[in-house]
Order: C-alpha cells, then structure tokens, then sequence
C-alpha cells in the first residue's frame, strides 16, 4: 500500500537544503540537458529506487535541477506517536523548518533538534505539553547540524531549564561564527546556546534508559550528524536511522563540499548496515520520503497493522544508496 502512496510526489515540503540563494544566472535559466553520464547515473538510481523510492529519485535526481528552494508550508498536523517511545512534532516543516523527535527516557527528556527559536514556545513547548510531557523534564538536546532551525530552540531550553546541549565539535565551532547572512535585509540570527556536550562519531549519547548514536557526515554543514537508535513498535525492537545532513539539490555546493558529502552518505550507509537500521526518519520530512502519507497512516493505524516508518533493512540501505548517486550526479552536472 505505501509504495503505490509514495508515488505521489509535490513541493508541499522539501527536506533541509542550503539556505544560500540561487545565483541570478542559475534563477529562471532552463536546465541544460543532462550529459550521457549523468543520465546513466539517474537510471542507475532509478533502478534501485524502483517503485517505493521512485519519489526520491525524481526529486533529488531530476527535479533538483530547476528547484528553486520555495516550498509550500503545510498546516501543522500536531504532535504524533510514532513509535512506542518516539514522537514527532513536525510543525510546519518545510525547507526553513525541521521536524523536532521526542525520545521519553527513565531519566527525563531527550530532543532530537529543536527547532527555532520562534517556534520554540508555540510549536515545541505546547506540542510536548499536547503529548503529556513536562517540557521542564527536558534534560538533553542533541542538535543535528548547526543551522538556526535546529540549534534555535535549544538557547530556551538550556537557559529556562538546565537542558544539556549536544553538537558534533565542528558544528560548536560553526555555530560560534556564522557566515555571513545571504542578504542585507536578511534577519539576524538569535543566540546559539552556549558550548556543551559534545558528540563523537560511534560514543553513544544516553538519556537514562535510552540513547542515539552519533555518526560524523560532514558536507552540509562541517559537523552534521547522523543518528541511529532502536525504537519500540508493540514491544519489538526496530532500528531508525536519521540522516541529518541535508542533501544536495542546488550546484551551489563547490567541488570539494559535494564531494565530501557523497563521502558522508557511503559513511553513513555503512554504519546504518552495521547497525542493521530497518526505519527511515529526517529531520526535514518531505513528500519525497512519503512523510505526510506516513504521517497519517500512523495517526489512523490499528491494531495489527504495519508501521509506516517501518522500511526494512534492504530499503533503508537502496535510500541511501539513491541520495548518493543524486548528489553525485548533482556534482557531475557542474562539469557541463
């Protein structure tokens, strides 16, 4: 059932691209015809997609060519189990916001990102109150990358309530000097929280009873992380794999960050394949990974049926297997 949902493919939201423009000679300029070996390269990831990740495939293979960062808002959809000790509160995810996952432990509270800094109240706080939970029993935040719209929220949390703050060492580095803003006009950025915790690739991060496993995969930002932690669904063990570095759609990465990139995902592969990952989660969600249709398949599943988020081992590894030879063929288009 949910590879035929999964063919539906729209912009209702893309997951965490560059916040950089688009130059003005790529803005409204039709797409060069793909050379004879980016063209192999989208069928190759075709054939692997197949029917279930065929909306991956175009997306960041074929429509990724013309996409110019804008992206239709949904409605929030609220708070959502997703697992027996996994939620989301997605908000209004979309390019400029990501999707903040809540892990109950027997020793408070652990985030995976928390948003930004203005969505910090309405969206996470109530949403964790909507859930049952104390937003007070947060005790650990473990920041995917260092862009506002997962490092923002957590300045609240540190100050209002002692919540420890985790980052890879680069992204502490990154977040103490941010480039410059893209534009004049362009807002200034609140706060980062202050240096804390650190993660280092392989050393688990733990909460009490719970814990997530930080896997270094530099490239859209110098310390994005990937995570990998079990899950409960009707008391049975699963695996999630979180790949929270972005991914590559625009040519604005130069050679040396792509490249580095593509590196990151075949590091990220191995590590998921090690760890036998069966569940497929980001941190931006979009229709490209069926989050939506997952979404509500969930929310209006009963007794006995599957979990949507539920890929299996073989599918998570052809997921990351597509992301890489996209962004490949992302790179390989520059040459043209």
């Amino acid at each position: 059932m949910y590879k035929n949902i999964f063919q539906v493919l729209s912009f209702l939201t893309i997951c965490a691209v560059l916040t950089w423009p688009v130059g003005a000679q790529e803005q409204g300029a039709a797409a060069k015809p793909d050379s004879a070996e980016v063209r192999a390269q989208i069928d190759k990831a075709k054939t692997i997609a197949g029917t279930f990740w065929a909306p991956e495939e175009k997306f960041l293979c074929e429509d990724s060519r013309t996409f110019d960062g804008r992206s239709t808002v949904p409605a929030d959809p609220g708070p959502v189990k997703l697992f027996d000790n996994l939620y989301a509160i997605p908000g209004q995810y979309s390019v400029q916001s990501g999707v903040v996952y809540v892990i109950p432990t027997s020793a408070g509270i652990m985030l995976i990102d928390a948003g930004k800094r203005k969505d910090v109240e309405p969206v996470v706080l109530a949403g964790l109150k909507t859930l049952g939970f104390d937003p007070a029993n947060v005790k650990l935040v473990v920041v995917t990358h260092g862009h506002e719209d997962h490092y923002g929220g957590a300045t609240l949390l540190q100050e209002r309530y002692g919540a420890h703050v985790v980052l890879s060492a680069a992204d502490w580095d990154f977040i103490s000097k941010p480039p410059a803003a893209p534009r004049a006009d362009a807002p200034a950025l609140p706060p980062p929280p202050k240096r804390d915790m650190v993660a280092v690739e392989g050393q688990p991060i733990t909460l009490g009873d719970e814990s997530v496993t930080p896997v270094l995969i530099p490239g859209h930002t110098p310390g994005s992380l990937g995570l990998i932690f079990s899950v409960k669904d009707g008391g049975k063990t699963h695996v999630v794999g979180l790949f929270g570095g972005g991914f590559i759609i625009w040519r604005q990465y130069n050679d040396q960050t792509g490249a580095q990139f593509v590196s990151s995902v075949q590091h990220f592969e191995q590590w998921t394949k090690k760890m036998k990952v069966d569940v497929e989660l980001e941190n931006h969600p979009g229709t490209w990974d069926g989050f939506p249709e997952k979404l509500a398949a969930v929310q209006a599943r009963k007794p006995g049926q599957p979990n949507p988020f539920i890929v299996g081992q073989q599918n998570y590894t052809k997921f990351l297997d597509v992301m890489s030879i996209c962004a490949q063929a992302a790179l390989d288009r520059r040459k043209d």
